[in-house]
């Protein structure tokens, strides 16, 4: 598996391509690198780059993607570990938002975040906020931010996993738990406010 390239970008293709990627040439050999636009607008032709690159293989090609982060290549690894994520999928949402702020939405049970920034659907959104959230908190080694105190970002997960669990969707639960008041700490007390608002509509 080639793990890593250090060589000269020769070509960058225009940011309006729908597939953007780079040409490294190293030990003599050019390689077709598809990257995040935010990558390639950090690039220069004829400037020397060290790119940390994931190898996809499939019955039709064996296409490269590199990353200037080794940490970004980590999050691109994972959302391929998601049920219906391909690495152009992965490589979309890394496209359209940022590492950070999709792991946030993650930790933050908040959906929404990942259809409006990432433009990805509702049920899209929830299936990779369900399979990521205990593997980003453990990356992730840092409390996680936001306006809450850490009980009540207890208080407000038990929350949400309750409402959830009796079948309303990630956007739903956590639409009505943001309406619900903050000075409301216990999570059971959260979950009939929440369902008091939720009844309302």
């Amino acid at each position: 598996m080639i793990a890593s390239l250090k060589g000269v970008v020769t070509y960058k293709s225009p940011q309006l391509r729908k597939d953007s990627y780079f040409v490294i040439e190293a030990g003599g050999v050019g390689y077709k690198v598809y990257a995040p636009l935010s990558n390639l607008k950090k690039m220069s032709e004829g400037k020397t780059v060290t790119a940390y690159t994931y190898l996809a293989v499939s019955e039709r090609a064996m296409d490269l993607y590199g990353f200037l982060d080794p940490a970004d290549k980590t999050f691109f690894t994972l959302l391929l570990e998601v049920p219906g994520i391909g690495p152009k999928s992965a490589l979309g949402i890394l496209d359209k938002t940022t590492m950070a702020e999709v792991q946030r939405a993650i930790l933050d049970n908040d959906p929404e975040v990942l259809t409006q920034l990432a433009g990805l659907s509702e049920k899209t959104a929830e299936k990779i906020i369900v399979a990521l959230k205990s593997k980003v908190e453990s990356l992730t080694a840092r409390p996680r931010g936001g306006k809450q105190a850490p009980a009540e970002r207890s208080a407000d997960s038990e929350a949400f996993e309750a409402l959830v669990s009796i079948g309303y969707s990630a956007i739903e639960a956590r639409r009505a738990l943001n309406q619900v008041d903050q000075k409301i700490a216990d999570s059971s007390q959260r979950v009939k406010a929440a369902l008091k608002l939720l009844a309302q509509k």
